[in-house]
């Protein structure tokens, strides 16, 4: 189940091997879809297969707890294809409160 969060933007990293196509003239994006939305991220693969999508802070795009699918797909000269596809959920973000119980003198 991959993670999801709200309140930080993350990058969501991979290596891609193409047999047959160039990396230079090759495209990723990251689909996001639950129940009520559809999110497109798009991203690049370096000469070496490094693919780098940017997924910026999800708040007010996403409610916590939303789940659904996630998937990579790369677009590869005239070919398309989805190499990885995963569940995900949303997570709170972490909140942490005090509360003062007394003044050091």
């Amino acid at each position: 189940m991959y993670k999801l969060f709200t309140d930080k933007p993350e990058v969501f990293e991979c290596n891609i091997k193409l047999e047959g196509a160039s990396l230079k003239n090759s495209s990723a994006r990251l689909i996001i879809e639950s129940e009520d939305v559809s999110l497109l991220f798009e991203g690049t693969i370096n000469k070496d297969g490094k693919c780098s999508i940017p997924i910026k802070k999800l708040k007010g795009l996403l409610e916590d707890n939303t789940s659904g699918q996630i998937k990579l797909e790369v677009i590869a000269e005239d070919t398309y294809f989805t190499p990885w596809k995963s569940d995900f959920i949303v997570e709170a973000p972490l909140i942490v409160t005090g509360k003062q119980i007394g003044r050091a003198h």
